[in-house]
């Protein structure tokens, strides 16, 4: 392949782009944790995209022709990876490197081919120096960016290695392309091809420096956004447990504790009820959990509350089976409950409902939590969702807290959305993503 490219250059552009194509998507598969077998299946679904994506013949372009060709050819590896961008978290790293460095190095008519960070080199693939081994000054060297690699983003460098005086036999590998890796603006890594001084790069191989350079550049920024949404949305969680548990264990103790003198029995049922609220609250690791799971958690709160309300809280508890299985975020309806018994309910002076809906529509899950109590006034219903605003003022941290970690999980378009009439009532609506399924009639509990 490697000499076809060499012989018809005016092909070579679109082989080029599409085998950036195929490197991406080999390093997205590698990064998701899918081992050799994961390996191999998306190299034989990104080649069978590539060969797919390869021209009819056609006669071949002229000189001048070649340098559209390739521009438009690089549009291609974009197109390939937007559908699994979000398989690429692991970022840059020595087993990503590892893969990516490999299989460039099989497509691309190079020596050899490098990967590092800001530090020390990742990876290498290919010829090695004969003298000294993968120890070789001129290897060693790719682990540290030079200025000459400080180019901008896009933008590839061509320098010749010396190797010191040192060293009686001079590495063949001398001369280096390199490509700087950039995220959010600062170089965080280089991709670099090495040849003999007597074999310079070919002006495609350049171009196909650059279009790698940028394509990983991207996919690199994108890994360490995902990464800091990962970050926030668990520091947001912890912040929500934190406020929960100390609130809320207060007020159940608080009712234990009368139960104690009155109805003895009743205090050890409450007890065990609170004893399983927080084993399942700290048994539990991950950012997900089962719906069913989560509805149970919220049933318990639900009862020790209204050993402390009495008859004031009644609730309703409607689940569309084909949901119960599928997993939301921790935490996601708790909060909301909790703001419905005690800033909606709690200030009512008559008995009031607190109802939880859940039915899988068109591919996603769509939980309502509605309350018949004092409601919100106008003014205040876009604030609740700013951290911190409610806080002390009816609404609490919960709500703000769970519209962020949906926003910052799922995006914009699965923001919590809030209906409420002073005197009548509030209505959350909460979105997350699912597969698409369909169950039988909803069941229901209530008290």
């Amino acid at each position: 392949m490697n000499r076809l490219l060499m012989r018809r250059p005016g092909r070579a552009a679109a082989w080029i782009a599409a085998g950036a194509g195929l490197a991406g998507l080999l390093v997205l598969s590698w990064t998701a944790g899918r081992g050799a077998a994961g390996l191999a299946l998306a190299l034989l679904a990104a080649a069978g995209g590539v060969l797919a994506l390869r021209p009819a013949p056609a006669p071949l372009p002229e000189p001048a022709d070649v340098a559209a060709t390739a521009e438009a050819g690089a549009l291609m590896p974009d197109t390939l990876l937007r559908p699994t961008s979000s398989f690429f978290r692991q970022g840059l790293t020595a087993d990503t490197a590892q893969v990516l460095a490999a299989v460039i190095h099989r497509m691309v008519p190079v020596d050899a081919v490098a990967v590092a960070d800001t530090h020390v080199p990742l990876a290498w693939s290919g010829r090695t120096c004969p003298a000294h081994g993968l120890e070789c000054p001129v290897h060693l060297a790719v682990g540290s960016l030079r200025e000459e690699d400080q180019a901008g983003p896009g933008e590839v460098r061509t320098h010749t290695i010396g190797v010191g005086p040192d060293h009686q036999v001079p590495c063949p590998l001398r001369t280096a392309l390199v490509a700087p890796l950039y995220a959010h603006g600062r170089v965080i890594g280089a991709l670099r091809f090495y040849n003999p001084v007597e074999r310079p790069f070919s002006p495609h191989i350049v171009r196909l420096a650059e279009g790698l350079g940028q394509l990983l550049s991207h996919m690199l920024e994108l890994a360490e956004e995902n990464r800091q949404q990962r970050i926030a949305s668990e520091a947001r969680l912890e912040a929500l447990q934190a406020q929960i548990r100390p609130h809320f264990l207060f007020n159940v103790l608080n009712t234990i504790i009368l139960f104690s003198r009155t109805d003895p029995e009743r205090s050890r049922e409450l007890l065990g009820q609170l004893a399983t609220f927080f084993r399942r609250s700290l048994s539990h690791r991950g950012p997900t959990i089962a719906l069913k799971d989560e509805i149970d958690h919220v049933q318990t709160y639900l009862t020790l509350e209204k050993a402390r309300f009495g008859d004031k809280l009644r609730y309703r508890i409607r689940l569309d089976p084909a949901v119960l299985n599928l997993p939301v975020p921790v935490l996601v309806l708790q909060p909301l409950v909790e703001n419905a018994v005690v800033h909606g309910l709690a200030p009512k002076e008559t008995p009031g409902m607190v109802s939880v809906t859940a039915r899988l529509v068109r591919g996603t899950i769509q939980i309502f939590v509605t309350d018949n109590g004092v409601g919100i006034p106008p003014d205040r219903q876009q604030a609740v969702f700013t951290m911190g605003v409610g806080e002390g003022t009816g609404t609490g941290v919960g709500l703000s807290n769970v519209a962020e970690r949906l926003v910052g999980l799922y995006g914009p378009a699965y923001a919590l959305t809030l209906k409420s009439i002073p005197g009548r009532g509030t209505s959350v609506r909460v979105r997350i993503p699912a597969a698409a399924g369909h169950g039988p009639a909803p069941a229901e509990e209530g008290r």
